[in-house]
């Protein structure tokens, strides 16, 4: 990592504390000590420090009084909030990303939909397998839009929908039906339809974790209602 810009840098420690806070390596209540992790990495503390601060934002991590930096528990009031920021985030980076997709990137897309789901059947599915494929799914579209802050936003409040997702069984069609329209939508290069296919799955996504198909008042209310997404 020692020959990595100082930028890029940054964003491999918060991808590494990332994947170890939502894969469970790094439980609810884990001090997160910047000199110890930057001498496991070989790495300054500059970059550890700017990758928690980060991480702080994004509500994964807090400060507490005589113990520093531990992991922040699950908040599941959380979920209406960051399922807001994602369905208008990810709709417009599936919007940008269509038009610039390959041909081999929709087929790299297809590749990861056919494991995730013939692995529907694994007993890891919903403890792991599910947030890795589909967050890898969603990634090469993403990351098309050619926009890096929005990607690094979109994968921030990502992480934080994977460590509440993980409290919940998510099996079911509606992941594999929303996956299959935002694949063939990027297929025919139909921007608007991936756009609103993600916005969908987000929001099936929310419904199947809160176990109701209710909005209430509130920032996710105003997402939809901007958006003229229909509750049904």
């Amino acid at each position: 990592m020692a020959q990595i810009s100082p930028r890029r840098m940054t964003d491999e420690v918060m991808r590494i504390l990332r994947d170890r806070i939502v894969g469970g390596e790094l439980p609810a209540g884990s001090r997160v000590d910047v000199a110890t992790l930057a001498a496991e990495l070989g790495i300054s503390r500059t970059p550890v420090r700017e990758a928690i601060l980060q991480l702080e934002t994004a509500g994964l991590v807090v400060r507490q009084p005589y113990r520093g930096t531990v992991v922040a528990g699950v908040d599941v009031s959380r979920l209406e909030e960051v399922t807001a920021l994602r369905i208008d985030l990810e709709g417009r980076a599936a919007a940008l990303g269509v038009p610039r997709l390959s041909d081999a990137a929709v087929e790299r897309m297809a590749g990861i939909l056919d494991e995730l789901e013939a692995r529907h059947a694994d007993a890891d599915f919903s403890l792991g397998v599910f947030n890795e494929l589909n967050r890898a799914f969603h990634a090469v579209l993403y990351g098309a839009a050619d926009s890096p802050t929005m990607l690094r936003l979109i994968e921030l409040l990502g992480a934080e929908a994977d460590r509440i997702r993980l409290h919940f069984d998510v099996r079911g069609p509606f992941a594999e039906e929303h996956h299959r329209e935002i694949l063939d939508a990027c297929r025919r290069r139909d921007a608007a339809a991936a756009s609103q296919a993600t916005r969908s799955h987000l929001l099936e996504s929310y419904f199947a974790m809160r176990g109701e198909r209710v909005v209430r008042d509130g920032i996710l209310a105003d997402v939809l209602r901007e958006q003229g997404i229909e509750v049904s």
